[in-house]
């Protein structure tokens, strides 16, 4: 691994600024903060004054007095500028460095070129990167026993020794100024840049960096702001503190402004964001109701190649050697093995044979060959219980001109092992230890309709352009000891069919006389065959369970979705319904040889790439417990 590399300012070019977490819009800093213990000598001259009088740091003053601070008030004659700081009350520690006039000119030609570009004074990469490099609040003074850590203005904390800050070495220490302490160092502080900054200082990460800054936004903290009183029935601030918010790095958990963090970013190159965004765009097709659906496919498709990108460095147990999990890590069932990366070092592992930059808040490991798979990330294996009802539809029958359930749903629990004729049966395969009892509800009217049992499920967070299995995972009567009879356990016929939420909806004029008919879904259910590898509209197929065991059935192979249900940023409608359907005759519930009950597990849908890969794979009862979100 690379030694850590710190970013002087005063020595690189002019690139993209980085954001502070926090900006005040005053013209004055804080005025509560206290002097930290230390007495200041009211006859003693300012901050401004002790660096005036030493003829060393004239070019350091004439940044101070170039670059400008805080919000320009409307009403204000002149701009304020760093020296005016130096010269109030407020009391602050300056380690003013020792520069030459050409790095004097570096700094203000940075602050110049950011101030053309629309950037605030608070974000100027002047002043947080060399100025504010060199602040802090309070009087800090140094003994022959100083060992400390002081936070910088820019919110960089920097280690405090009694010659030296952060290993640059004092020329003078201890000048005691009406307004605080001034240090003369021997050189400026190299500006170590946070995860955050670092993105926006290196041109081969711009793609990233600026997918970043698209969510910034500075709002309000009322109750660190000053009222001033109201106008127009608003609050009038005459101080304005305003926090800088990010919504992806709150959904990715990647605070990567804040100082006292440790994150590793394994940051894609511009070359790899480019490659993976043309193989994720594709996947988020949407259908023409969702509002603004390019800009959210285009948001979601960025989103995939930054998900699984951010680790925190706290919450990896005994470090990182053997495995690394990411912040999208969730310590569930549902989604074992997810967002996690065994042997990242190892020659074959995700950070294997690459450098990493250390930064004031963690490490970058730039990524220039796209190592994350999205099956490890956001295109996983998913599966629906057949307990959770936010994913089924009970199918409707028209009574009285009314319109009633088709079927009774009642949960049941799976017990661990049962003794069914002679034998013992575990149920050690089943992920979940619940099912769902599907049966008919006879309203006394005769027809095959309330003869058969039936339900509807949909299938959420599915892309489009993909290649799909679906495997229904069903479980004997006796899978639940309590009540079931010998005469239950038989196997039961059933048919499947299929359709996709439509591109555009129909009209409602379109609609048929049934009363499951969806406008928003395709008008003619596709019938899949039991092998699942040829479909036919309006044909009799039929699949059949044992009855007597868990079966592991395909019900849908390599079925492509066209349009998608995914998205990261909000909710959008589940594209993809399948309906499960028995299909038991008179005489066979009268001789008792099938059952018209289905007892639903859950479904298991597997995205693929390609047709020719979803054809290859299969699930049986040996591997079943492997495919798991």
């Amino acid at each position: 691994m690379k030694k850590p590399i710190y970013i002087p300012l005063l020595v690189s070019s002019l690139v993209a600024g980085a954001a502070l977490t926090a900006v005040s819009c005053s013209d004055e800093w804080d005025k509560h903060y206290d002097n930290d213990g230390v007495q200041m000598a009211t006859d003693a001259p300012t901050l401004l004054e002790q660096v005036m009088a030493d003829d060393e740091l004239k070019p350091f003053l004439r940044v101070l007095q170039a670059v400008e601070y805080g919000k320009q008030q409307a009403e204000a004659s002149e701009v304020a500028h760093y020296s005016d700081l130096l010269a109030s009350s407020q009391v602050m520690t300056l380690w003013a460095p020792v520069i030459t006039d050409a790095q004097a000119d570096s700094v203000i030609a940075i602050f110049q070129a950011d101030r053309a570009a629309g950037r605030k004074s608070d974000d100027n990469r002047a002043v947080t990167q060399f100025i504010q490099n060199h602040l802090a609040l309070y009087g800090r003074s140094v003994s022959t026993q100083t060992n400390d850590t002081v936070r910088m203005l820019n919110g960089k904390y920097m280690h405090l020794l009694p010659q030296s800050l952060n290993g640059v070495e004092f020329k003078a220490s201890n000048i005691i100024a009406r307004n605080g302490i001034m240090y003369k160092l021997a050189h400026s502080e190299m500006f170590s840049p946070n995860v955050r900054e670092y993105m926006a200082l290196h041109s081969e990460l711009d793609s990233v960096a600026a997918y970043f800054e698209l969510f910034d936004k500075d709002v309000l903290n009322e109750s660190a702001s000053v009222q001033q009183g109201i106008v127009d029935g608003k609050i009038v601030y005459a101080d304005s503190v305003m926090n800088r918010s990010n919504q992806l790095q709150n959904m990715l958990g990647a605070f990567f402004n804040r100082e006292d963090s440790a994150y590793l970013f394994f940051a894609p190159t511009n070359d790899v964001w480019t490659k993976e965004f043309a193989d994720y765009r594709p996947l988020f097709n949407y259908v023409d109701r969702v509002e603004n659906r390019d800009s959210v496919g285009d948001l979601n498709a960025r989103m995939a190649i930054v998900r699984g990108r951010v680790f925190n460095l706290n919450s990896q147990k005994g470090g990182y050697q053997d495995s690394i999990k990411n912040t999208s890590y969730i310590n569930q069932n549902l989604y074992y093995g997810l967002n996690v990366f065994k042997n990242p070092l190892a020659s074959d592992g995700i950070f294997g044979g690459l450098d990493s930059v250390r930064c004031s808040n963690g490490l970058v490991i730039e990524d220039p060959q796209g190592r994350i798979d999205p099956a490890l990330t956001f295109k996983q294996v998913r599966y629906i219980l057949g307990s959770d009802n936010r994913h089924r539809i009970t199918p409707q029958l028209t009574e009285n001109n009314q319109k009633v359930p088709r079927v009774t749903i009642t949960p049941r629990s799976v017990i661990d092992s049962v003794r069914y004729n002679g034998q013992l049966y575990k149920f050690d395969q089943l992920e979940n230890s619940s099912y769902v009892e599907i049966a008919p509800i006879d309203y006394g009217t005769k027809g095959t309709s309330y003869r058969n049992s039936g339900i509807y499920f949909t299938l959420p967070s599915t892309f489009s352009n993909t290649y799909y299995n679906v495997y229904l995972i069903t479980v004997p009567a006796y899978a639940n000891a309590a009540g079931y009879s010998e005469s239950q356990v038989r196997p039961t016929r059933f048919k499947v069919s299929y359709n996709q939420r439509r591109m555009t909806a129909r009209r409602e004029s379109e609609q048929t006389s049934d009363p499951n008919d969806d406008i928003e879904f395709d008008k003619n259910d596709t019938k899949i065959s039991p092998d699942a590898k040829e479909t036919h509209v309006n044909g009799s197929t039929y699949f059949q369970t044992s009855g007597d065991q868990v079966d592991v059935i395909c019900i849908d192979r390599a079925r492509l979705a066209t349009v998608s249900g995914y998205n990261a940023f909000g909710s959008v409608s589940a594209t993809q319904r399948y309906f499960i359907e028995t299909d038991i005759r008179a005489t066979d519930l009268t001789k008792n040889n099938q059952t018209n009950v289905l007892r639903i597990n859950r479904i298991i849908y597997v995205p693929f790439a390609t047709k020719e890969e979803a054809e290859a794979f299969d699930i049986d009862l040996s591997n079943l417990k492997e495919y798991r979100e």
